[in-house]
């Protein structure tokens, strides 16, 4: 009896072991995520350069080369990450589902062609543009919301409920360090001021490239450093 008992609580049950390269595999691809966000736009810039295509004055412009098969399927990768991210709680869930959905329609609905666009083209980008706004505030919110350390109390008023809502929270039971918050956060500023530059600054040749860029190296380095902190048990 005592021996059943035993192997009833063992934390090393044969079970369990086979289950723990599946679960760590899982908790590997969300650390990748991350890599893969910041690698996009290397690739397609840097073999699109040495391919003899030059530069494109956006990342979505790279529809239209030869790497159009890796940009469309690092997104719908990304993309499909992103649904299957089962968040703590349900606007965690909702959001990272926006995400993902905004991701994978940026993919199947390119941007405006640079040369003699047609009216159809011109609809098709400014959809593009919807989801890509909508793509890149999501990840700004699940950024800002990685640095949230405890629920939300019940009966707080409406402004704290915005703050806990966005990652600023009590330290509660967490032990989560000052500068993986920064990271976060700063993630996620950056994020949103660029939306705002990527609108004002249109005109400007190759300013969405670089901005573009940048916003998926910040979304990228968050993710990192989450996949990092899960596969620590923190």
């Amino acid at each position: 009896m005592v021996n059943s008992m035993t192997q009833l609580s063992d934390p090393a049950s044969p079970q369990q072991s086979e289950q723990t390269p599946i679960v760590m595999s899982y908790l590997t691809q969300r650390l990748l995520i991350g890599v893969l966000a910041v690698l996009l736009p290397v690739i397609v810039v840097v073999v699109n350069w040495l391919m003899g295509y030059g530069v494109q004055p956006s990342v979505s412009g790279y529809y239209y080369t030869p790497m159009r098969n890796i940009f469309v399927g690092t997104l719908c990768a990304i993309g499909v990450f992103l649904i299957s991210y089962d968040g703590y709680d349900l606007p965690d869930r909702l959001i990272t589902d926006l995400a993902g959905l905004c991701s994978i329609c940026i993919s199947f609905f390119p941007t405006v062609p640079g040369t003699a666009p047609t009216a159809h083209q011109v609809l098709i980008g400014d959809i593009h543009l919807g989801f890509a706004g909508g793509a890149f505030a999501a990840l700004a919110v699940m950024s800002f919301r990685f640095a949230k350390r405890e629920p939300t109390p019940a009966g707080l008023p409406l402004w704290e409920r915005f703050k806990y809502a966005f990652g600023f929270t009590g330290s509660g039971l967490s032990s989560t360090p000052a500068w993986e918050l920064f990271t976060y956060r700063f993630a996620g500023a950056v994020i949103l001021i660029s939306i705002v530059l990527a609108y004002l600054l249109s005109s400007v040749n190759y300013s969405l490239l670089v901005i573009e860029w940048v916003m998926l190296s910040a979304f990228g380095a968050a993710w990192f450093v989450k996949g990092r902190k899960i596969l620590s048990g923190g």
